[in-house]
């Protein structure tokens, strides 16, 4: 049963739940600041299931994260457009991100089950 406080209506049903655009984010190396996530361009509505794959080391968790406008220790986004429902999230403050993060959104990382496996 939808309650006043998660009704969706057309403008929200029919936009993207998550977008991203022109998404650049930098790594910190020896060298120092290196562009590591250039350009990524996603969408995601509402019911889709999106995959993300690739080689291990292309970027996949940093783009996963930063699609939740984190990036992790050592990366930096610098460009693009992260909207959450509306939202953009690479210009809100972290206090209303962290209130979207678990419950809205939420990241998987792969082999999440072998985290809770003490073998």
């Amino acid at each position: 049963m939808l309650t006043e406080t998660n009704k969706i209506d057309d403008e929200q049903l029919n936009r993207p739940l998550l977008e991203v655009k022109g998404l650049r984010i930098e790594g910190l190396s020896e060298k120092g600041w290196q562009e590591i996530v250039r350009g990524v361009d996603l969408q995601l509505k509402r019911g889709e299931i999106l995959g993300l794959i690739g080689e291990s080391g292309a970027g996949k968790s940093t783009i996963g994260l930063a699609s939740m406008g984190y990036a992790r220790d050592g990366c930096r986004i610098t460009d693009g457009e992260i909207l959450f429902d509306g939202i953009e999230l690479s210009s809100a403050p972290e206090n209303e991100k962290r209130k979207l993060r678990g419950t809205r959104i939420s990241y998987v990382a792969q082999s999440a089950a072998a985290a809770f496996n003490p073998a």
